[in-house]
């Protein structure tokens, strides 16, 4: 584990992600070449900035390596880091309705459902520069590419293929891929692509939109089902806890429904829930919770949208709130079942760097495949999930739109 350096220690954290990323970069810097060969994980980055002119590149890696959040899920956040930065983005400007061999090339790797031998040349030999995103992966070393080549042949599936060659719509496409049982990981990579959609609409979209975007086309297709299900007879709560993201989720009896809460917590306010649990006081001084808004040591959002959906953005959540969203229509759907949901998001002091928004979906979805707690009330649920949470809970009823609704049966 990487020494804590001055700021870090400061901040009371327990990784150092700077002087980590100068271990890793000792470490990778001999396998940067100008040449690489190698095991490359089915997957091109495309940038969003100067769009619709945009930096877009193939990663390469001289290792074997996953990009799979499935596969990801348990990694330490070192751990994360690492396996990301041996991978080299290789960067080239151009439209995003590019019709380039080496697109073609890079596209044919992304389809693949397995790792594809692949060979790259950059103009320079690749710098390691650890790049950290909210939404999609952390990116290691790149270079600009002259050349990109894929050395096998790739496990592309026949609904796939077929799909890229036909003039289905991309959220069409999405959706019967979706039924086809293709996880949304992989959806959106073909969105980024540019390789789903008629063939004069196609072209490349950036990685970060296509995330977001596809969480979002799986969730409203899952939701159209959702609501014509019968609604669960008891008050229900799920928890997940991963890289220092704790979660809770509240299912109440009722029509479709969803509301996220995100809090970020402080060392100051973590020191003070550890010794509330530690004397199994689950009370908080209103007038101490107040003094922490009022020095904005807390950072504290809410997004919701009703039964019929929501049009505008999730400005306050972003990219989180579809994946959770997703990770909560995906368990409905399969219980075939509907509910009023309600998902806590209390992110840690240990959650130093963003590792993008997998790990909100994957934390949901493993908090929804655990057995839940059942409840005879809604304030026996409510009672249960206060003791779980470090914002006092009547600071989220408070904001909530879900939780301040009363149905007459729980009366």
């Amino acid at each position: 584990m990487a020494k804590l350096c001055d700021a870090c220690r400061r901040q009371g954290r327990v990784w150092c992600p700077h002087n980590a990323a100068l271990e890793i970069r000792a470490r990778i810097a001999p396998t940067l070449k100008r040449d690489m060969f190698g095991p490359t994980p089915p997957h091109l980055f495309v940038g969003h900035n100067f769009y619709p002119n945009v930096y877009w590149g193939p990663l390469v890696s001289a290792q074997a390596a996953t990009d799979d959040p499935r596969d990801m899920y348990g990694m330490s956040l070192e751990k994360i880091i690492e396996s990301r930065a041996g991978l080299v983005r290789g960067m080239k400007k151009d439209s995003v309705k590019s019709s380039s061999r080496m697109l073609s090339e890079a596209q044919s790797a992304v389809m693949s459902i397995k790792p594809v031998d692949a060979e790259a040349r950059f103009s320079r030999d690749p710098v390691f520069s650890l790049e950290l995103d909210d939404v999609s992966h952390p990116m290691g070393a790149s270079a600009p590419i002259e050349r990109f080549k894929v050395a096998d042949n790739p496990s592309v599936p026949k609904k796939v293929d077929s799909l890229a060659n036909d003039s289905t719509l991309a959220n069409e496409a999405i959706v019967e891929l979706l039924l086809s049982g293709f996880d949304v990981h992989y959806l959106s990579k073909l969105l980024t692509a540019g390789v789903l959609g008629r063939k004069e609409n196609k072209k490349m979209v950036p990685t970060k939109w296509a995330i977001t975007a596809t969480d979002d086309m799986a969730a409203k297709h899952m939701m159209e089902s959702v609501r014509d299900n019968r609604e669960i007879e008891e008050p229900r709560v799920y928890s997940n806890t991963y890289l220092d993201n704790h979660f809770e989720v509240l299912m109440l009896p009722g029509s479709w429904e969803y509301e996220q809460f995100e809090a970020a917590l402080t060392p100051e306010l973590e020191e003070r829930v550890k010794k509330r649990r530690s004397t199994a006081n689950l009370k908080f001084e209103h007038a101490s919770w107040e003094n922490w808004k009022a020095d904005g040591t807390v950072n504290f959002s809410e997004e919701h949208e009703p039964y019929g959906g929501r049009s505008d953005y999730a400005e306050r959540q972003g990219g989180g709130y579809y994946a959770a969203r997703l990770g909560v229509a995906e368990a409905l759907y399969k219980m075939r079942r509907q509910a009023r949901v309600v998902v806590f998001r209390e992110i840690g002091t240990g959650y130093t760097v963003p590792v993008g928004v997998w790990e909100v979906r994957e934390n949901v979805r493993h908090a929804l495949e655990a057995e839940p707690q059942k409840f005879a009330t809604r304030e026996e649920a409510l009672s249960h999930i206060a003791g779980r949470l470090a914002v006092p809970l009547s600071e989220y009823m408070r904001k909530s739109k879900v939780l301040l609704q009363r149905r007459l049966t729980e009366f």
